[in-house]
Parts: C-alpha cells; structure tokens; sequence
C-alpha cells in the first residue's frame, strides 16, 4: 500500500508539474497575441446569423462582428462558406477576457493596398468598373478600395467641352469598365490614384499597329472642328477625317453634314505609330461621281453649273456634286483690255459644253465660247435670276442643271421666232413707198438724226418702230 500511496502522489505531482508547465506557456503565448492593425490569415470555424467565428492561429477564436459584415458587398458575404481563407485586420487586442475582434473588410483593403504598390512597380495595365464621378474626375472600384480617375486622365474627356458637358459624359460612364494604371499610391493618406491615359496609350499601340492602310473599318465622330472631325475608331484610338474627305462635294464646315456621336463608315489612309496619328477618308467609301460621268454626259452636251474658283488661265465650274471641270481662258471670249475676272466671278451660274471627259484622271474641259447666243437666251428665259449674278452657295448645282437639257430645244424656239422675225422685215419692205417721181428715190431713203424722215413736200414726224434684235 505504502508504495501505491508513493506512486500515485508522485503522479498528481507529476500533472501538478506538467500544468504548472502549460500555464506558463499560456503566459508566454500571450505576449504573441495579435496586435492592433496586425493582417493576418484567418479561416472561417462557423457562420451565424450576424457573425463569423474564425481560426487566426490564436488561443482564441477571433469574432467578425456584424458592423463589419455591413460593410462588405453583399455578393461577397454571400459567398463566405466554413473553411474559406481570408486575410483579416485585427480591430484590437484582447486583454483578460476580452474577445479577439478581426475585420474582413479592412483585411481585404490591406490586401489591395498591397497588391496596388506591387502594380505600380510592375507598371502593369488591368480594368477596373466606374462606380461614379465627380468633378474633378471618376471613381473607379479596386477590390475593397475605391480609386480616383484624374479628368485630365481621362482619354474620352480631353476633347473639352462646357462643363454641363463634360459632366454628361462622366455621368454616361457610369457601369461601364475603363482600362487604367495604378499612377499613385499612398495608403496613409488613402490615395489610390489611377490612369486611364497612360493605360490607352499602351493600348493605343497595339491597335495602331495592327491597322492597316485600305481597309474600311466602323468609327463614331467624337469632336467636330473647323478642319474636320476626329473619330473614334476603338482601342484608344482617334484619327483625323479631314474635311476634304468628308465627300466628293465641296464641304464648307463638318458641322454641315457630320454630328458628334455619328456613327460611319471610313477607310484608314495613314498611319503613324510613332506620332499616333492615323488619316481617315468617308469620301472613300463612297460612290465616285466620276465612274459614272460618261454615262451621263457625252461630248457636245450642254451643262449648267457654278463657278467656284477663277485663275489666270481659266474657270473651275462644278457641275454636279463632286464633278468640277475647267474652262480654259481661250474657251472664254474675252474683249479689248478686260480680263476672265472682269467676265465672271466665282458663284456665277454658267451655261457650258462639255468638249472633253476623262474619268479616269477625273477631268473635264468645257467651254463657255461654244455656247451659242440662242442657246444661252433659251437657258436664260427658262432660268431667270438663278443664273449669272448668283452668290447662294446652297444652290444645288443639279437643281440649276435640271434645264440644261431642254436649252436645244430653246435654241430652236429662238431661232424660230428669229425666222418669223426676218420674214415680217421682208413684208415690210414691199410696202415701201413709190420712188419720188423727180429724185426716183424713195420719200423715207433720207432719215435726219431725230429720227424724222425727210419728204419733198415737206418734214413730217414719224415714231421709231421698237422690235426685239434679231440674233
């Protein structure tokens, strides 16, 4: 018994021993417990109504309390299952019995505080959403973390624009996404700043290279300016549609035919990846005036048009939409010291012949010489105040062409009534009066300055008969 009673209190000091033991490396534990502001990995133990318990490695199970909960997105709560690993930031450390209170949300901004420092050094480009605006630019959503777009970083805003307007774009991007680098980042004074410029740019590269020069490709007009339209043609990519090859007519402003948000059809013409600056044609994609020419007009024909431009050497005309054609000086008649400028002037509606068409090097000579006088009065009646003298630009070279056509058949008109006019002279000349039997002339062959015609027997007055010249 004796040496049962010896083994058994050797045991109980043994556990005695062995707790004292445990204790102290309690005590010792806890001075590795969590401190405040301290990131560490936990994973989820169980999850109730308005709490999650979570393992983070400490004696203690670590509480996220619902107020935190609140703060998460509520797709991201949804998806929160026992076992899952997340990053928490310890709100406190816990003395006596106190809980180990942890935070999601805070450890998952740590996170993309991190993994935003580690993007600016790698200078790496992702996409973010736009959650919303202000007015000094957009926000962006980084995970947990809410990044701030720059407008002078915004590619889409750099054309100008009133404020009202600018405001309305910003507002309009709302939930779409935005290509961005991480410019700046500074998490104790929370700036996360991104770049939207210098992510297109890498952007802009890869598409500029990969255009190529003739094909046709869709685009939207995103400014209108007095030397053309800028059109966004994708990938942070702008080119110039110059306002020469808007059409094959002549185009006074862009704002005539073009409005911004269009969308069109153009085709690339040039492209400078190194200045980033790529040459759009819409006239391209058009039909060409000038394919069909010849089988609207031959050689000989009569067509009406307006001047547009005069040189020393001659008159442009443009006879249709597209279709301009040169009169030489010496198709012009031109007398005494006067000059082409003195016989017309640019706006003028002209009557010409077309003496020879070439489609293929797109030109067209005309003439202003042979067109007969009959010809240009018949276009004249029929076109009154529309022709020469006329300085609207919005007449349609067509509309005043309309009638060119039908001149031949006023010519004829003309000439009728010329004919008509020559037989009545003939009638009038057999009605001459008898030769005066002394002098054997006729009594009105002596006509004074006055107009008074002069007879033996004496001065008689007499009306000067007014007809219309014959030509």
């Amino acid at each position: 018994m004796t040496n049962s009673k010896s083994e058994l209190n050797g045991n109980q000091v043994e556990t005695k021993d062995a707790m004292l033991d445990f204790a102290e490396m309690l005590d010792q534990y806890d001075y590795t417990l969590p401190q405040r502001g301290q990131i560490l990995q936990g994973k989820i133990l169980r999850i109730e109504e308005d709490v999650v318990f979570m393992d983070v490695g400490a004696k203690r199970d670590a509480i996220v309390p619902h107020t935190d909960l609140d703060r998460l997105d509520e797709e991201l709560v949804q998806s929160l299952e026992t076992g899952n690993e997340i990053p928490v930031y310890v709100l406190r450390t816990p003395t006596g019995n106190e809980e180990l209170l942890v935070s999601i949300n805070k450890g998952l901004e740590q996170k993309d505080w991190h993994q935003a420092e580690e993007l600016v050094d790698a200078d790496e480009t992702l996409e973010l959403d736009i959650c919303g605006y202000n007015k000094g630019g957009l926000l962006v959503q980084f995970g947990q973390l809410e990044g701030f777009v720059p407008n002078s970083h915004v590619p889409d805003l750099r054309y100008g624009g009133g404020h009202a307007e600018i405001e309305s774009r910003k507002a309009k991007q709302v939930g779409e996404t935005l290509l961005v680098k991480v410019l700046e980042v500074n998490q104790q004074r929370r700036r996360l700043i991104f770049s939207a410029k210098a992510a297109h740019k890498e952007q802009r590269k890869r598409r500029l290279q990969d255009l190529e020069i003739g094909s046709t490709i869709e685009g939207r007009v995103a400014n209108i300016v007095n030397y053309g339209a800028f059109v966004d043609i994708g990938g942070g990519v702008s080119g110039l549609l110059h306002v020469s090859e808007l059409a094959w007519h002549r185009v006074e402003h862009p704002s005539k035919i073009l409005s911004v948000g269009d969308e069109l059809e153009v085709e690339i013409q040039e492209v400078d990846v190194d200045r980033e600056r790529v040459s759009l044609s819409r006239k391209a994609v058009m039909p060409n005036p000038w394919d069909t020419i010849e089988e609207r007009h031959n050689i000989g024909d009569l067509i009406a048009g307006r001047i547009t431009n005069i040189e020393d050497f001659g008159a442009f005309v443009e006879v249709q939409k597209g279709v301009v054609g040169l009169v030489h000086v010496s198709e012009i008649d031109i007398f005494g010291p006067a000059t082409i400028h003195d016989i017309i002037r640019p706006g003028d509606q002209v009557l010409v012949r077309i003496i020879d068409v070439d489609p293929y090097e797109e030109r067209l000579s005309l003439s202003l010489r042979r067109v007969t006088s009959e010809e240009q009065i018949a276009w004249m009646r029929r076109h009154g105040e529309n022709v020469a003298g006329e300085d609207d630009d919005s007449t349609d070279v067509e509309d005043v062409s309309a009638g060119a056509e039908d001149v031949s058949a006023g010519a004829q008109d003309v000439s009728a009534e010329a004919e008509d006019a020559s037989a009545e002279a003939e009638d009038d000349a057999e009605e001459i009066e008898p030769e005066n039997e002394e002098t054997g002339t006729p009594a009105t062959e002596h006509k004074g300055e006055t107009g008074k015609t002069v007879e033996d027997d004496g001065v008689s007055d007499v009306s000067v008969a007014e007809t219309e010249p014959v030509l």
